[in-house]
C-alpha cells in the first residue's frame, strides 16, 4: 500500500470526504485527491499537519507499520506524567508543546535553551555580588 492509498484509508476511517478532511489543515479537496492519487507529493509539513490534526501514527502514514492512529494526546501525557511523577503544571507544558507544529518545536527549544543560560547567568552574578 502506497503513502496516498494509506492517507485515503485513514481519511475514510475518520469517515470524512476529501474537502472536509482538507479544510482542517488548509488544504483544497483537489490537492487532497492529488496526494491520494500521488499526482503531488504530501510535504513534511503536511505530514506534520496530519499527524498532528488528526493523531495518525507517523509510522503508519510513512511506511504503513503500527496502528493507525494513536492514542489523544492528552491520555499519552496523562500516561506519562503518572509515570514520571510530573506536576500540573509540568504535565501542561508537556501538552502544550506537543501541540508545536514539529517544524516550529526547533525554535521553542533554542529559546528555551537561551532563556536558561540567561536564568543561570543572572544567577552566578548575584551570588557574586553576596
Amino acid at each position: 500500500m502506497t503513502i496516498g492509498q494509506r492517507l485515503k484509508t485513514i481519511r475514510k476511517a475518520l469517515h470524512m470526504k476529501q474537502s472536509e478532511f482538507g479544510k482542517r489543515l488548509g488544504l483544497s479537496q483537489p490537492t487532497i485527491g492529488q496526494y491520494e492519487k500521488e499526482t503531488r507529493p504530501i510535504t513534511e509539513r503536511v505530514i506534520s499537519q496530519l499527524v498532528a490534526e488528526y493523531n495518525i501514527n507517523e509510522e503508519y502514514l510513512r511506511h504503513g507499520t503500527g496502528e493507525m492512529f494513536v492514542s489523544h494526546r492528552a491520555d499519552l501525557v496523562t500516561e506519562l506524567a503518572a509515570k514520571l511523577q510530573l506536576t500540573s503544571r509540568e504535565q501542561q507544558l508537556l501538552l502544550a508543546y506537543s501541540t508545536f507544529p514539529v517544524d516550529k518545536r526547533e525554535s521553542f527549544l533554542n529559546f528555551a535553551q537561551d532563556l536558561l543560560s540567561k536564568l543561570q547567568e543572572l544567577d552566578k552574578q548575584t551570588r557574586h555580588l553576596s
